[in-house]
């Protein structure tokens, strides 16, 4: 039987670090339109629904989406993975490919490599590692979801599910092996989070008017642009800090 997955991407417009990061201007486009103009270039015909709060700053989100005629779903504020659950309730899927609204170089290509592997390993996580932080898409299986739902202390964290589902003692995982060995570049960063990353995102899709290419290609170009590839180098990813409070029912 045919697997049905939905493309979930968590958004919204209170941000700690780079306030309203999601409207902001990426070659003349709001930053989560051009990530999903990239998401789109996946070669696999999948749904793609912004998933966001009932918070009335999200109202513009809800705006843009039937603007640009993008599905959305609004729901609790913090509680992630209920807004996971209510979608693939509503639209019977068997699992979904989680992409973080901030993220808009995600590798499309991997999203359809990732997917394939997910379904032929029978995994109920599939992740990949060691590439540029923030273009790596996630498969999540159904069942590891309702799974998060029953174990999981704290719903209120679950924005940082990723450490959830890399837990072997819980979950089937796989991590999905990059035959590419050109993007096994953990030194770079491609995410938004600061006004560095907007920095060195905006000059890559200046340089490529708007069309980011592969990832492949935008790494070469970093390579051979290192005061733009190292702007970005020193900023300090704040979820390594939470990690600790993600505890799992059972846990000390």
């Amino acid at each position: 039987m045919k697997k049905k997955f939905l493309i979930l991407v968590p958004v919204r417009l209170k941000s700690n670090r780079l306030k309203r990061k999601a409207l902001i201007n990426l070659h003349k486009k709001p930053l989560i339109i051009r990530l999903t103009e990239r998401i789109k270039l996946a070669k696999i015909p999948i749904d793609i629904v912004w998933c966001t709060s009932k918070n009335k700053d999200d109202d513009k989100l809800e705006v843009l989406a039937k603007l640009n005629k993008i599905s959305l779903f609004r729901g609790d504020e913090l509680n992630v993975l209920s807004r996971f659950l209510s979608v693939i309730k509503l639209r019977k899927a068997d699992g979904i490919v989680r992409i973080t609204g901030d993220n808009p170089l995600t590798d499309p290509q991997l999203i359809d490599e990732m997917i394939k592997d997910h379904i032929k390993s029978k995994s109920e996580y599939t992740y990949v590692d060691n590439i540029p932080f923030g273009t790596s898409p996630e498969i999540i299986s159904k069942k590891a979801l309702i799974k998060c739902d029953k174990i999981i202390k704290n719903k209120n964290l679950t924005e940082y599910l990723s450490f959830y589902l890399k837990r072997s003692d819980y979950f089937k995982i796989k991590k999905y092996k990059i035959n590419n060995k050109k993007l096994i570049r953990k030194d770079i960063r491609l995410t938004v989070d600061t006004k560095e990353d907007l920095e060195v995102i905006k000059k890559i899709y200046n340089n490529f008017k708007g069309n980011p290419p592969s990832l492949e290609i935008i790494i070469n170009w970093l390579d051979k642009n290192p005061i733009i590839k190292n702007i970005n180098n020193k900023v300090e990813r704040l979820d390594l800090a939470i990690k600790k409070n993600c505890k799992l029912i059972g846990d000390i």
